[in-house]
């Protein structure tokens, strides 16, 4: 059933496959799919060398989160999504063989300023169909635990939560300005508050109950605030609080 957290956000509880069929192609698909890589996301049993300082972050890992996400178990297909008019996927270069070629790509950074290594990789890149531009485009935008260019002290709510800040730059670059966007990995729900934040219409459908939960609560306290600005405007000037460095 889906849920209205506004006139412009809906949200489903439900595997995204049974939906898909009856999402129209018009629509923008933007999404962090699970990549089939088996992530585990108690980072700290995988970091040996790290083990003693990140004692307290391992407990953390083993409250909130499973060890690996669901359907991270097995290889992503994109295929379903391709006849989207605008396609957006991050993490694409872990299934980038069944893409087609020669698309565009965005280049996330996400190191600090000493270029400092990020234990699960010092980038992450989508894949983009139907966006005006066809070549590589790139964000610096720190994101290494708890050293972050925005959402500062707001801690994860999410194994491989992304900053609002990213996807409102996301939106923009990818041209998305209006209509409806679709993502059908919605996580946390960080996609969702950033299309509030830019007036946009909004479909995100989460399987995991407890990911569902915290992307509700996280919807409706974000549009209980309202627009700080009219729809449609500069999406990078929509997060006030949430600085975006390129």
């Amino acid at each position: 059933m889906t849920e209205k957290i506004t006139d412009r956000i809906e949200i489903v509880n439900a595997d995204c496959y049974t939906l898909l069929d009856g999402w129209p192609s018009d629509a923008a698909l933007v999404t962090d799919p699970p990549y089939g890589i088996a992530l585990q996301t108690n980072y700290a049993a995988t970091r040996r060398a790290a083990e003693a300082r990140d004692t307290r972050r391992h407990a953390w890992h083993v409250r909130e989160h499973k060890d690996a996400m669901h359907g991270d178990d097995c290889a992503f297909d994109p295929t379903p999504f391709l006849r989207f008019k605008t396609l957006c996927l991050w993490g694409a270069q872990n299934y980038a063989d069944r893409l087609p070629a020669r698309y565009s790509w965005l280049a996330w950074d996400k190191r600090d300023a000493r270029g400092a290594k990020c234990h699960l990789g010092d980038a992450e890149l989508a894949w983009c169909s139907g966006v005006p531009f066809n070549s590589v485009r790139m964000i610096h935008h720190l994101w290494i635990g708890y050293q972050r260019d925005s959402e500062v002290g707001q801690g994860s709510l999410h194994p491989t939560q992304k900053p609002v800040a990213l996807l409102a730059w996301c939106l923009e670059t990818c041209g998305v300005t209006d209509g409806l966007v679709i993502d059908p990995f919605m996580g946390s729900g960080s996609m969702g508050v950033a299309c509030h934040r830019a007036g946009l219409r909004y479909l995100g459908v989460e399987i995991d109950p407890e990911h569902y939960a915290t992307a509700k609560a996280r919807l409706q306290r974000e549009t209980a605030q309202g627009l700080l600005f009219m729809p449609n405007a500069k999406i990078r000037g929509m997060c006030p609080t949430e600085e975006n460095h390129e």
